[in-house]
């Protein structure tokens, strides 16, 4: 998608394609328009050997972005969640199964599912003023999108279990301190960081930083990014229950009231 009012922006120079969530208005949050693009989007990436990086940003000054559109998910019946759950699983684990290193380029809030976007790039440069947390527990359910086996891997059992338990939010230091991002810059200045980063790997020897991700990837997946977890399966269940449904209408009640 290329034009202003896409929910996916798309642009490739040199090698580079960059990936840009475009709900500014909404923080970035992922709805089933915005899902299904990405899910094409990638799908086109992993058939496109000119690929060298990919870079994943949000649209606005305020968030890469803040997971799953809320208000849309709780107009779902119990079949639209589950599907919501698991292509939502399908396309994150694609996205992460691309050959190529994917930079996550994160400012603002990185929130919920959008938290778990960013785990699934390779590298993640943070703005200094961006914040992080998956708080979908405090709410009555749990990340679904793999971020807890993700999560699990990138900072370790302790923190990880300190994060979805608690659901607070961290700063970018304290996420730089756990691992969760690789460096933090100036927020003026990201762009032009996450640039020069992606330029460099594009100039390296795609067979080699293809070879070094696979070896450095811990759970190798399937060519076609496609594996279904327990956790989605878990969670399209426990969205179905009167609850977690009673939860999220509370907590939709609450945001519009405060």
């Amino acid at each position: 998608m290329t034009g202003t009012d896409a929910k996916i922006l798309v642009r490739q120079t040199a090698g580079i394609t960059t990936i840009q969530l475009n709900r500014p208005e909404k923080l970035n949050a992922i709805d089933r328009e915005m899902l299904d693009e990405l899910d094409e989007q990638t799908s086109l990436l992993h058939r496109d050997e000119s690929v060298r990086v990919v870079v994943l940003t949000g649209s606005g000054e305020r968030a890469f972005c803040v997971g799953a559109d809320l208000n849309q998910v709780a107009t779902f019946e119990p079949a639209d969640i589950r599907r919501w759950v698991i292509d939502g699983n399908r396309v994150f684990s694609r996205l992460a199964s691309l050959p190529v290193p994917v930079i996550a380029a994160i400012n603002g809030y990185a929130i919920g599912g959008g938290l778990e976007l960013a785990l699934a790039c390779d590298l993640r440069i943070a703005a200094a003023d961006s914040s992080f947390g998956v708080p979908e527990i405090t709410h009555g359910w749990f990340p679904g999108w793999g971020g807890t086996h993700r999560l699990l891997h990138i900072i370790g059992e302790a923190k990880a279990k300190e994060m979805v338990f608690l659901g607070e939010r961290i700063d970018a230091q304290t996420a730089v301190g756990l691992g969760l991002v690789n460096r933090i810059v100036p927020t003026e200045a990201l762009m032009a960081e996450v640039t020069k980063t992606a330029e460099s790997l594009a100039e390296k020897s795609p067979v080699a930083i293809k070879a070094a991700k696979a070896a450095l990837t811990r759970h190798p997946m399937p060519e076609n990014g496609f594996e279904i977890n327990y956790e989605a399966l878990a969670l399209s269940t426990c969205f179905t229950t009167p609850e977690v449904k009673g939860g999220l209408e509370a907590f939709l009640k609450r945001k519009r009231e405060g």
